[in-house]
């Protein structure tokens, strides 16, 4: 899939090293971009797909995710009755890395910070007591000015830099390539397929969508996704599959049906590749959780 750059509001009118904010929009943006700017997200409100790099994961209320600089990322709302009049709400932590590490180097060695800015663009997701400190300095920060953001801002940056409880969204350093030439076409495209994955979707219908002949659209939806159409549409369907799991009583079968698969046992081979667990065995962990 193809991201647009972005260049951020905030940013072109000063050289800031940060800049939080918090987002109240109808549903999250569905523009799939990325920015010089590292991104800490907070999700207050709403549901549904975010993809980060190369990752698709289901996110709700709570969700909390770092996405390093020039990384490809985008929310998806879930629209459904119980959501239809629920805004999409979350906080948004912006970080200028070159900006932020100029800042710092009279002060203090930046090497481990450097690091720590290359290795996000593997995208990061949180957990555990460091997951409730994060939120709560970023909460600090929206009611603060002056010496006590600033003082909130450093204590995430110390736990940013800590290993533990984070959870690296994909397996390598991912940069985008991407222009915006057919940034139209690929909105389109996945646009229909959030709004359709739980239907019975075929390729040629992608391609329809997408305006291309089929053997165009299947070189070219690998070349932008790394995936063929069906492992991608397998691992949006498997995400709200997760979801479903964690958060119903409903029989494996239907978790199924619901997830755009007519048949049991292929649903179930698809769930154990991508998750190396059965989707009962998924749900019996995800209870020992709660």
């Amino acid at each position: 899939m193809k991201a647009t750059y972005t260049l951020l509001p905030d940013f072109t009118t000063a050289q800031k090293p940060f800049v939080v904010k918090q987002i109240v929009r109808s549903s999250f943006a569905t523009d799939f971009h990325f920015h010089n700017e590292c991104q800490l997200v907070y999700i207050l409100s709403g549901a549904g797909t975010r993809i980060i790099g190369g990752t698709i994961e289901r996110f709700e209320c709570g969700d909390l995710t770092f996405v390093g600089p020039n990384v490809p990322h985008v929310w998806y709302s879930e629209f459904n009755a119980a959501s239809e009049h629920e805004p999409a709400v979350s906080v948004a932590l912006y970080i200028n890395p070159t900006t932020l590490t100029e800042y710092l180097k009279p002060f203090v060695d930046t090497k481990l910070l450097e690091e720590f800015f290359v290795q996000s663009k593997k995208g990061i997701s949180f957990s555990g007591k460091k997951k409730e400190r994060i939120i709560g300095y970023l909460q600090d920060m929206l009611e603060s000015k002056n010496m006590q953001l600033l003082a909130s801002f450093l204590q995430i940056m110390v736990l940013l830099l800590d290993p533990e409880d984070m959870i690296w969204l994909n397996r390598a350093p991912l940069l985008s390539t991407f222009t915006d030439k057919n940034q139209n076409r690929v909105s389109r495209l996945m646009e229909y397929i959030q709004q359709n994955f739980r239907e019975d979707i075929t390729i040629e219908q992608a391609a329809s969508v997408a305006g291309l002949q089929l053997h165009s659209f299947c070189r070219f939806f690998k070349n932008l996704t790394y995936r063929t159409f069906s492992d991608f549409l397998n691992e949006v369907r498997i995400a709200f599959a997760c979801q479903l799991l964690q958060q119903t009583d409903l029989p494996i079968t239907q978790v199924a049906f619901e997830s755009g698969y007519s048949n049991v046992s292929y649903f179930n081979r698809s769930f154990k590749k991508i998750h190396q667990r059965t989707p009962r065995e998924f749900r019996a962990q995800m209870s020992t959780l709660r």
